[in-house]
């Protein structure tokens, strides 16, 4: 008689189990199977291939495929493991871009642009990128708590795709607090073709001219530098680190208005860099600029240096994650469009900077600009920072003779050297375009024009509908049209005057004469402001001339709660109608 034993070996485990929401329209759909003559497996299935049909709406009809989602499963897959080991490890170090050394920016924008020459997926390996920030993650990774671990766990993962291209990059961020500083914000030297190309309308030259952006219809990358929105402002954002928690640097804990809203001061410098017409301005299409990348990278670098004060507080960042009544920002709820699965709160792990990453200073006085080039980034005494060279600073400091390789306009993205003959400067004319050169020995270099303003009224922009807001003023609202509301009676009128900027708060109204009205009657309803622009032209008049892009403000205020909702409507003049 044979006799056998069960040896049982019980491994001690333990794990959290916590409530989650589940998704209404997964729930009605497994509602709506009861009462028919299907299968649990044919339910779940059906259901289940709806809801997330659903869920990537936006991704799969801009063409997102297969092969994309398995590629960027495997880069999630690689990073878990790497967060989930204890071992100690070489950290990367991100520096501020104009602190690189000249290998360092090359390397980062051949390995961007390798990105995006990747077809092996579709549509290629960049733009997969730029459509994961599409779909439901417009609110889940905006407007919450969620707002800084979604995006931190993109970098990582931006950064792990550029490592496969050149093993050793590290992504680098941009201190927009030293073009804050500048006489002239928009004259940057980070707006060039020895950076990230110009400005202004149709990128055109450095690294990314040209490119194409998966927007429906495609249409090709472009800026609007300076006419809405700001960089950084240093004063301001210190209200950031006079707090000690979470819930008081994010939404919806802190106001909007609020300089201690560190997400605020992000929405600023997306509406510098894209205006009303660039790609950077659109939360959906914001990635689809490298710029994306650079000021994420520089709200992550804040972020940590909140999460260092936090320590020395005795304050656990890990579990400060805000109390949240909004559903896709519950800190246990799963991250959208980031595979595999993870949870908003594992974005606040310390395993990121522990295990990954570190940030280099940013560029003080002190540490003397981080070493920066004087072309690039100087100490300004009387400013309290470092301040952002402009073009005409760069050639004041020799700098065609520094650096060996920039992006003209008619290399359509590719670097070209600079003929080494060209080492010095003949000009010590005003900072004009015209003064831009650098010549010697009948050699003439000069910086590119802020905007082809041809390829750009030839180029169409994106149609976005969905705008990054600004919070704080604006330091380049130019001749600005804004809007003239009267509330008359039961009826919500729009009047508009032209050149008029009306700053009376709407509660205020009844100061200036006009007819009272009863809050009860008061509905948010969406309007619609057509403009448009044929109607009144005549024979043989010219279409083109004297047309530009304008903003029409409109401001709401709070009646039964404190709040401020202050938007544009983007008017173009060169179409037909807006």
């Amino acid at each position: 008689m044979r006799s056998y034993f069960l040896l049982m070996v019980f491994i001690p485990a333990s794990a959290l189990i916590v409530e989650d929401v589940f998704p209404q329209s997964l729930e009605e759909c497994y509602s709506g199977q009861v009462d028919k003559n299907t299968t649990p497996y044919d339910v779940q299935t059906s259901c289940l291939e709806s809801f997330l049909a659903h869920m990537y709406k936006n991704t799969s009809s801009i063409g997102l495929g297969k092969d994309a989602f398995d590629w960027l499963d495997s880069l999630g897959r690689k990073l878990h493991i790497r967060l989930r080991r204890q071992g100690r490890y070489r950290l990367r170090e991100r520096k501020e871009i104009r602190t690189l050394s000249e290998n360092e920016l090359d390397n980062f924008i051949d390995a961007v642009n390798a990105l995006k020459n990747d077809k092996t997926v579709k549509p290629n390996k960049y733009d997969s990128f730029a459509i994961m920030h599409q779909g439901a993650v417009g609110e889940s990774a905006h407007d919450g708590p969620n707002f800084v671990s979604w995006h931190r766990y993109f970098l990582v993962l931006f950064e792990n795709a550029l490592r496969e291209k050149k093993s050793r990059v590290t992504l680098p961020y941009w201190d927009s607090r030293a073009d804050y500083l500048m006489d002239n914000k928009e004259d940057s030297i980070l707006f060039t073709e020895i950076f990230l190309g110009n400005s202004k309308g149709v990128v055109y030259s450095g690294p990314f001219a040209f490119w194409s952006t998966p927007t429906k219809p495609s249409t090709l990358l472009r800026r609007e530098l300076g006419v809405v929105g700001s960089p950084v402002h240093p004063e301001r954002l210190k209200a950031v680190f006079t707090k000690r928690y979470h819930r008081e640097i994010l939404r919806p804990g802190t106001p909007d208005s609020s300089y201690a809203n560190l997400e605020s001061h992000h929405d600023n410098v997306h509406r510098w860099v894209g205006g009303n017409t660039g790609q950077m301005s659109s939360i959906l299409f914001s990635p689809m600029d490298p710029v994306f990348w650079l000021l994420h990278c520089f709200v992550d670098y804040l972020w940590e240096k909140f999460r260092e004060r936090q320590t020395e507080l005795g304050i656990d960042s890990e579990t400060d994650y805000p109390t949240t009544t909004i559903p896709a920002h519950m800190p246990n709820r799963l991250m959208d469009n980031l595979k595999p699965p993870k949870t908003n709160i594992q974005g606040y792990s310390n395993s990121f900077t522990k295990q990954i990453y570190r940030y280099a200073p940013a560029p003080t006085c002190e540490n003397k600009c981080g070493g920066a080039f004087k072309g690039f980034l100087f100490c300004d005494i009387s400013k309290k920072g470092c301040v952002s060279g402009s073009r005409y600073d760069f050639i004041q400091n020799g700098g065609f003779s520094r650096v060996k390789n920039y992006y003209p306009s008619k290399g359509k993205g590719r670097r070209m050297r600079i003929p080494q003959s060209v080492t010095s400067i003949k000009s010590s004319a005003p900072p004009t375009m015209d003064a831009d050169k650098s010549i010697k020995s009948g050699r003439v270099l000069a910086f590119e024009s802020t905007e082809n303003i041809q390829l750009t009224q030839r180029s169409p922009a994106p149609k976005m509908t969905t705008l990054f807001r600004t919070h704080f003023d604006n330091t380049g609202a130019r001749g600005r049209r804004s809007a003239d509301f009267s509330l008359i009676g039961n009826n919500f009128k729009i009047g508009f005057d032209i050149n008029l900027r009306l700053r009376q708060e709407m509660r205020n109204l009844s100061s200036l004469n006009r007819t009272p009205y009863q809050f009860d009657n008061l509905a948010l309803s969406p309007i619609a402001i057509i403009n448009k622009h044929k109607r009144n032209r005549k024979p043989g008049h010219d279409e083109i001339k004297n047309q530009r892009t304008f903003n029409i403000t409109f401001q709401t205020d709070g009646f039964s709660y404190n709040g401020r909702h202050l938007d544009y409507i983007s008017i173009d003049e060169r179409t037909h109608t807006s």
